[in-house]
């Protein structure tokens, strides 16, 4: 949170000077610690590396370091930094405070917990302590827990803003608005010049519906931080409830002479100029949101609609392919193509398009190929309110991965699998195929000394029931050392220590007999980070115009899926080196799953029952897409063979919708 650097900015006069004979090195703390104040982190650093030349065993200097290099976002370093203060002064609360709060950035979200208590054992009073616990808590979807923490945290001071504010934020998370209104109320009443209070109790009132109370709180918020393009963007959002068209776009207005590099409210005013038939306006708009993020695809998909409507055909043809290009499975943007160069008269470009959309929908048919039958299946894509609804649909649900389109029913894609180990007795007790080892990983387990196997499991370990038995003891027990540092990285995934994980996982990937399930721990891991990064974005940061359900044909950009880059390029790396293992392909799957390629995903999860027939999650995600496609009777022979092969709820899918 902002606050933290701010607390850990004033902080820093709290610290008393060391003793020291040497004169260079108290003159070089002293900069150091000006610089710091001053936010000129860079100079601080030189300064303070002279310091720490001149008495290397002061804590003092490593510890300003520390914080030198959290506020320019060198976690690592400011781990590095705040390690050292602790070996030179192993009582220092401050630095396990600020190590758990750098290993928290860095995703060791157990190293941090351990650090912060650590530091609670030395000061259990510390309001910031449990505050940074809370947030931790948070950060592994542990809300109950982090309200917990804040509970704690308020019993320690009663009328702490911070924590009321923390507090409201779990609860809106958990979507218990009113429990999160108490909780702003009282931060407001602490502290009513905490503009960042008035401001999430506003966005509290927005999902609440109370626009005017909302609108109050940002009118007042902004007589107390008028330069915050939070408040600004925020209370767009009113007018627009409101129906104030051009008082929001005033809003959206300021927020980017504030900020001139926010895509977000450039869009959102392109949105709302077009809705008002002012194109030209609308289209420079779009194209500052291509300079800013010249990946986006809505940015293009949004101006080939305009370039459209304005009759500029060869840029909205330019734009739609550019679209395709980024993203060839958009099929909007081949309909929409088709139809511009119907308009061209480019009958066969147009006709291509218009078959190429039916392939990707699994809805050819030689007895259906005119083209306006298609354009009016589809002329909703040809307009705004359609776009990101469409987008965020199958993917998003409930955040969480859930198929929204069934949204009233609990029904989920089957998770990915991971190799961990699991006990002997609960390897018996497996109530079907739930576990897989093939003849490295039953080697692996017999050449390790503990009672356990090393297994393929679907990944649950952010499940209250999973129980990992590694421990460094159990590790080192084991006497091959890349066997070692494999289930090292295992022992740091289950506890939510993702860098030292990827870091294990990363070396191991070549490696002659570990690189497959070193390759699939790393991707999944990847795809759990992606996931935890975008939940954060889209909980965290500002609320958008879709707040706003009714406005017409209105909507927002924001990010409508987790990036998944780094995840699809070590899957691209294990499917040309390891082409037939099923976990792989089911993996991949999954990922095309989440990013909407539907087609993709069945082609996987295809391979992935092709290499392993027994692999009765395939059978059940293929099942869901087929589903979500129109391909009912296929999906119907997929759920049948995944109850067959264990999985409950394939029935329950049956049940509901054949």
């Amino acid at each position: 949170m902002k606050s933290l650097r701010f607390t850990l900015l004033i902080l820093l006069f709290a610290i008393s000077f060391a003793a020291s004979g040497q004169i260079n090195h108290k003159h070089y703390i002293t900069m150091g610690r000006i610089d710091l104040s001053k936010e000129d982190f860079n100079a601080a650093i030189q300064n303070l590396n002279v310091a720490i030349q001149a008495k290397p065993n002061d804590f003092e200097a490593y510890f300003l370091r520390g914080i030198a290099k959290f506020s320019l976002n060198d976690f690592s370093g400011a781990v590095d930094d705040f390690s050292k203060t602790i070996e030179l002064h192993p009582l220092y609360v401050r630095a396990y405070h600020y190590r758990g709060i750098s290993n928290d950035h860095l995703g060791n979200y157990a190293d941090a917990q351990k650090d912060f208590d650590k530091a609670i054992s030395l000061d259990p009073y510390s309001t910031e302590l449990h505050l940074a616990v809370g947030m931790t808590k948070i950060h592994v979807n542990d809300y109950e827990g982090a309200i917990a923490a804040f509970d704690t945290a308020l019993i320690i001071s009663p009328n702490n803003t911070d924590a009321y504010i923390s507090r409201g934020i779990a609860n809106a998370i958990m979507e218990r608005y009113d429990d999160a209104l108490i909780d702003m109320n009282k931060a407001v009443e602490n502290d009513f010049f905490n503009a960042e209070a008035l401001i999430r109790r506003g966005m509290i009132q927005i999902e609440r519906k109370e626009y005017s109370k909302a609108m109050d709180d940002f009118n007042n918020a902004i007589t107390l931080d008028a330069s915050n393009p939070l408040i600004y963007f925020n209370r767009a959002i009113v007018y627009l409830n409101l129906g104030d068209t051009l008082s929001a776009l005033r809003d959206y207005e300021k927020v980017n002479m504030i900020d001139q590099r926010n895509a977000l409210t450039y869009f959102n005013r392109a949105i709302l100029y077009s809705i008002m038939e002012e194109n030209d306006i609308a289209l420079a708009l779009y194209n500052k949101v291509i300079e800013i993020n010249p990946d986006n695809i809505y940015g293009y998909f949004n101006r080939g609609i305009l370039n459209y409507m304005m009759k500029n055909l060869d840029d909205a043809e330019d734009d739609f392919t550019k679209v395709i290009e980024l993203f060839p499975d958009y099929i909007d943007a081949w309909v929409n193509r088709s139809v511009v160069r119907y308009e061209k008269n480019d009958l066969q470009g147009a006709e291509q398009d218009q078959i190429k959309a039916k392939e990707i929908m699994n809805m050819v048919s030689e007895d259906d190929t005119n083209i306006d039958s298609l354009f009016a299946h589809y002329s909703g894509t040809i307009g705004y309110d359609r776009i990101i609804q469409f987008e965020s649909d199958f993917v998003n649900g409930e955040r969480k991965g859930k198929l929204s389109q069934y949204s009233d029913i609990d029904i989920a894609p089957a998770d990915n699998y991971v190799v961990s180990v699991i006990d002997n007795e609960t390897y018996k007790k497996s109530s079907r195929k739930e576990y897989f080892i093939d003849a490295t990983l039953s080697q692996l387990s017999e050449n390790c000394d503990f009672d356990g196997k090393i297994v393929m499991m679907q990944f649950d370990f952010f499940d209250d029931d999973h129980n990992s038995i590694l421990n460094d003891s159990i590790i080192g027990l084991v006497d091959n050392e890349d066997v070692r540092l494999f289930l090292e990285g295992i022992s740091n995934f289950e506890i939510f220590n993702y860098k030292h994980a990827e870091t294990a996982f990363e070396s191991l990937i070549n490696h002659q007999s570990l690189g497959v399930y070193a390759g699939i721990n790393l991707a999944v891991l990847q795809y759990a980070k992606a996931n935890l990064l975008f939940s954060e974005q889209n909980y965290i940061e500002p609320i958008g115009i879709s707040q706003k359900r009714n406005i017409d044909n209105v909507t927002e950009f924001r990010n409508i899926r987790p990036d998944y880059t780094e995840t699809m390029n070590t899957l691209q790396i294990l499917v040309n080196k390891y082409p037939d293992n099923p976990f792989v392909w089911y993996l991949l799957g999954n990922v095309h799953l989440q990013m909407q390629e539907f087609n993709k995903a069945i082609d996987d999860y295809t391979l992935a029952i092709r290499y392993e027939n027994s692999l009765a999650e395939a059978y059940y995600n293929r099942a869901l897409t087929l589903l979500y496609i129109g391909e009912k009777n296929l999906a119907a022979d997929d759920l049948s063979k995944a109850g067959e092969l264990g999985i409950k709820e394939a029935y329950v899918v049956i049940k509901r919708f054949f």
